[in-house]
């Protein structure tokens, strides 16, 4: 079974792919952050609170047929952050 920051570097990278529809991504990721904030900061300590702080933000620029090129440079900031966390 996959851990919670296991599908969350999934998300990220299937966005990041375009296997993932910018607008659907924008709703569906802070979502996934939010209801699993307990697990991720079980799994590692700081990490549910940086998510909380950073993606809604970054996510709130999504509408449909909008440019994700700001959002998606924005992400991979927060994706090597989260790779940080849990190698250290």
């Amino acid at each position: 079974m996959k851990s919670t920051i296991e599908k969350l570097i999934e998300m990220l990278e299937k966005f990041f792919k375009g296997e993932y529809d910018p607008w659907q991504f924008s709703c569906d990721f802070p979502d996934f952050c939010f209801e699993n904030y307990d697990n991720l900061e079980t799994e590692c300590k700081g990490l549910g609170y940086y998510l909380d702080q950073e993606v809604p933000d970054i996510c709130d620029e999504g509408e449909p047929g909008f440019d994700p090129t700001h959002m998606k440079e924005e992400l991979q900031k927060v994706y090597q952050k989260v790779k940080f966390f849990i190698n250290n």
